[in-house]
């Protein structure tokens, strides 16, 4: 085969595969829905995702005993069961919830030893 008959089946090969089919209205629906999802997890995600961008890491502030209680308020509506308490700080939260019969496991993220 010469180089002008490659060339000219590459061309011709090119025509019959670009022809896509067209997009059905289910298609048109589901590619609609899968977008405004994906658009609306990134809108929920992204204000929990900015904080880790910042160059200047804000100070730990403990929470209040009113705070404490306020969740402990709603806590104990449960009366028992496990709590897991996510950058749990110094613990208070969870030792109130042993205090009140809960299983407690906490997860602390200390990225700096002083």
């Amino acid at each position: 085969m010469t180089d002008a008959e490659l060339e000219k089946d590459l061309i011709a090969m090119s025509a019959t595969t670009s022809s896509r089919p067209k997009l059905t209205k289910s298609g048109k629906i589901l590619l609609g829905i899968a977008g405004t999802s994906f658009v609306g997890m990134c809108a929920v995600t992204l204000p929990f995702l900015l904080p880790a961008a910042r160059r200047v890491c804000l100070p730990y502030v403990p929470a209040t005993d009113a705070q404490v209680h306020n969740v402990m308020s709603l806590v104990t509506a449960c009366k028992s069961g496990r709590l897991v308490d996510l950058g749990s700080g110094d613990g208070r939260i969870v030792i109130e919830a042993a205090k009140h019969g809960f299983k407690v496991s906490f997860i602390k993220l200390v990225l700096f030893y002083f």
